[in-house]
């Protein structure tokens, strides 16, 4: 008996040995758009217009869940607001999925992902809007919180939605760009956020820089000053003015800059640290100038140059923010070494994404030219790849690339606009887990605008055609109808 009893000891002495401690058992942040965390990200892509719960434009987002081999498309799945467990119900003209962002926002090991449909309504007024939280997870979608907003919720989201730690806490912040006369400006609802817990509401950045009477905002974060904390750069044009404000990350939230000058605005604005010095850099496609006192001469202090088919211009960033140890970088189809040359609405950086393609450290920029003519064929548009390297961008080893290049699934046709309109249609993502990003590009008026989304791999030298394919709506087999959805215009995070 005594025999057995110490058997049974050693036994529960080696079992308790053997059994991992709390910290072990805990997850680790899963990057964002690992919904189900397996090491992959997953594509999503918002179908703002599709058909859900039989209401038209109620809106839904195709998720393609990444794997070794890329996009498994095998497994793709929807979700709506007609999913068990999603907050609200699927509506005509909500457009659930018009924008999306991700993050761990409960660090459980599942991303989740963040969704604005802007043609909700709440009581009796129309398109207020609304972000939602959907909690990833190994089964899918099946449960999430709505983002509490007030009465300047109207907007909230509708120009730019981002995840982002902006404090320095640890935890995720969700930040959004909002869109209307009054209203228009940012808003941050600060983390933590967790399932089945009252999350902070979105709270409007007071003295965000940005003037009443904004006709467009783009937003796109990450540490431009280098100091661990996310920051902010917004591009704004209107009636009052246009330009890109910067709010710097602080203890308290985000803060205007009041010491930057940001005379020039972007149809597009990408972040990415483009020479691997540790501070992220912005990309401001087909940049401009907003308007200005006509009645009082302005000279503006960084001037573009004069191009008809746009420019790219690049703000590198430093311990005191971007472009203020570097004046601006302007690329365009006229610069040495830029493929393609400068023509007229060629819409050169319409849509812009960064993101490591050749898995050197530094990020990569990939730009959309959707009105881009080849030969004689009409805005059948295109997409130029610009590598990073210790001085920034480089035109070395650039590459343009359109569906009558090598290996790209399709042909060009007039009109189609192959990469990506209205500052979307166009990402980088690493779905294969080898390091490098891969290029997704939509051709929202392919098929007579029924759109279509390419997917092209990052190599150690760049984008490659090998192994690139195409999806649409129907040949992914999504809810009908899946004609004239433009389906790939909201492919941006």
């Amino acid at each position: 008996m005594r025999a057995r009893a110490i058997a049974l000891a050693v036994a529960a002495t080696a079992a308790c040995l053997a059994l991992p401690s709390q910290a072990a058992l805990a997850a680790a942040p899963a990057k964002p758009y690992d919904f189900n965390g397996d090491g992959y990200p997953d594509l999503a892509i918002g179908v703002k217009d599709g058909t859900a719960g039989g209401k038209k434009a109620a809106g839904y987002i195709a998720v393609v869940p990444g794997s070794a081999n890329g996009p498994r498309t095998s497994a793709r799945y929807t979700v709506s607001q007609s999913t068990a467990g999603i907050p609200g119900s699927s509506e005509a003209g909500d457009r659930f999925g018009a924008r999306l962002t991700s993050g761990d926002l409960d660090k459980n090991g599942y991303a989740d992902l963040v969704v604005v449909a802007p043609g909700e309504d709440a009581s009796a007024l129309e398109d207020t809007g609304r972000v939602t939280i959907l909690w990833g997870g190994s089964a899918g979608f099946g449960r999430g919180t709505v983002l509490p907003g007030s009465d300047a919720y109207q907007g909230a989201g509708f120009a730019g939605l981002a995840t982002a730690d902006v404090n320095g806490d640890g935890q995720l912040d969700i930040v959004t760009g909002n869109r209307g006369d009054e209203s228009g400006g940012l808003s941050v609802a600060l983390g933590p956020f967790a399932p089945g817990r009252t999350p902070a509401a979105l709270t409007a950045v007071t003295d965000d820089g940005i003037p009443h009477f904004v006709g467009r905002i783009r937003l796109a974060v990450g540490d431009i000053d280098g100091d661990g904390r996310a920051d902010a750069a917004v591009a704004h044009n209107g009636f009052e003015g246009g330009g890109t404000t910067y709010l710097r990350g602080t203890p308290g939230g985000l803060v205007r800059a009041e010491s930057w000058y940001g005379e020039t605005t972007g149809e597009a604005l990408a972040v990415g640290d483009f020479d691997g010095d540790g501070h992220a850099d912005v990309a401001l496609g087909l940049a401009g100038f907003g308007a200005h006192d006509t009645e009082e001469p302005w000279i503006p202090e960084h001037p573009l140059p004069a191009r008809a088919g746009g420019i790219v211009r690049v703000l590198y960033g430093s311990a005191q923010g971007p472009a203020a140890t570097r004046s601006p970088v302007d690329l365009d189809q006229d610069t040495a070494g830029v493929p393609g040359s400068d023509e007229g609405g060629d819409g050169f950086g319409r849509a812009l994404a960064a993101a490591d393609v050749t898995g050197d450290g530094r990020a990569d920029l990939a730009i959309g030219i959707p009105g881009e003519d080849v030969g004689t064929v009409a805005d059948t548009g295109g997409v130029t790849v610009l590598l990073g390297s210790p001085s920034g961008l480089t035109a070395a080893g650039a590459r343009n690339l359109h569906q009558n290049t090598a290996g790209v699934p399709g042909g060009n046709e007039a009109g189609d606009g192959f990469g990506g309109t209205a500052g979307c249609g166009l990402l980088l993502r690493d779905l294969d887990r080898d390091g490098r990003a891969d290029l997704f590009a939509a051709a929202a008026g392919e098929d007579a605008g029924d759109g279509r989304v390419w997917t092209l791999r990052g190599t150690a030298t760049g984008i490659t055609t090998t192994g690139s394919a195409a999806y649409s709506a129907a040949g992914l087999r999504l809810p009908g109808p899946t004609g004239g959805l433009a389906f790939g215009s909201t492919l941006c995070s």
